[in-house]
């Protein structure tokens, strides 16, 4: 499919890449994240049924004393944005401290929460902060979403949430959804439930199999993935006021990638993007699995600066596109072999046999 637009977009992507590695062999230095995603806790005030941060606890979490000297690091380095995911960040009491810190330091900054503890007060405290955007999950109607998330109020207090933050006037808001066959037919619901909100940013996520969603109960099948697909097609061409993105999880789209994007969407590990973990330890995303191979260093024992350029070797030699399942596939240059996590997880990462098509093969 011809789309000048995204071509050019590529060949820049493809540049940016090839130039990371070269710059980073010649002098050891790499060119700084331009994100990285602070896992600041794994405790939650819910119980959804496709959690992956339920996949590992924590007996301690770092302290405000050494997040905050990890955000000097980032600062120094210049590093774009710091946002906080979990488990819930609010219940980390410094929460809005820390970003209000980050915030001083020059760096944009956001967190994704469920809106159940955001009221009046507390909108207008994350509002002080100076915060750049703020991601509140809302993963189906009014009884989906309770049964989803476990809790017969969540639905309105996120919904409460959404309104107050968007009163507010923080500079983005956006809603997410993760869907799975529970919430799968209520998309064109959940989009005129966001217009009328006034949301005009919905990021749209695939379940991940890993914590409470290994089981493929909750996964699309391959019609629905085309059925969304389709859905995300229509609505971003037809000028809708609710603008959709695909989550990371989805990195490559196969045929649709051209019709829905404008530009590629790799996935970002170790390139632009990385996570901070509870406990210090840096790994590639939040939804990876805390364990001694996805770990490249803890920012309590060395420089964060010195844990970015020496580790992320095997997502800067691309090293998924090596699997047998990959190393044939006449895309495999544009996907890179997919997400990570949803490949070591034993998932199916593969877009084709997502939807149920053959890869094209190169030979």
């Amino acid at each position: 499919m011809l789309n000048l637009g995204y071509d050019i977009a590529k060949f820049r992507s493809d540049l940016f890449y090839d130039d990371f590695n070269s710059r980073l062999a010649a002098t050891g230095r790499a060119y700084a994240p331009h994100y990285v995603l602070w896992d600041c806790t794994r405790r939650c005030n819910l119980h959804c049924v496709h959690c992956g941060a339920a996949k590992e606890k924590y007996s301690a979490e770092l302290s405000n004393e050494e997040v905050k000297r990890v955000i000097d690091e980032l600062a120094a380095m210049r590093v774009r944005f710091f946002a906080a995911t979990g488990g819930e960040p609010l219940l980390r009491s410094d929460l809005l401290d820390v970003l209000r810190y980050a915030c001083g330091k020059g760096l944009n900054t956001g967190f994704a929460t469920n809106g159940f503890f955001i009221d009046e007060a507390k909108a207008a405290e994350i509002k002080d902060t100076g915060i750049s955007s703020i991601q509140v999950s809302l993963d189906g109607l009014h009884d989906a979403h309770n049964a989803i998330r476990g809790n017969a109020q969540s639905f309105q207090n996120a919904v409460c949430a959404i309104r107050l933050l968007l009163a507010e006037g923080i500079p983005v808001v956006t809603a997410a959804t993760t869907i799975t066959k529970m919430n799968y037919g209520q998309i064109s619901g959940l989009r005129n439930l966001m217009a009328g909100l006034g949301v005009r940013m919905w990021r749209i996520c695939l379940v991940m199999p890993i914590g409470r969603a290994r089981s493929s109960e909750l996964h699309l099948e391959p019609g629905q993935l085309k059925g969304l697909l389709e859905f995300v097609e229509e609505n971003n061409k037809n000028g809708y006021p609710v603008k959709i993105t695909l989550g990371e999880n989805m990195p490559f789209l196969a045929n649709f990638e051209k019709r829905i994007r404008s530009e590629p969407n790799a996935c970002p590990v170790g390139f632009t993007a990385c996570c901070l973990g509870v406990d210090g330890n840096v790994r590639g995303c939040p939804e990876m699995p805390d364990r001694p191979e996805n770990r490249e260093g803890n920012v309590l024992e060395k420089p964060f600066a010195k844990i970015w350029n020496e580790g992320f070797k095997k997502y800067r030699v691309r090293a998924a596109i090596n699997d047998s399942d990959c190393s044939c596939c006449a895309s495999k240059k544009s996907c890179f072999g997919g997400c990570w996590v949803m490949h070591e997880a034993q998932g199916e990462q593969c877009i084709y046999r997502l939807l149920g098509e053959k890869p094209p093969l190169t030979r």
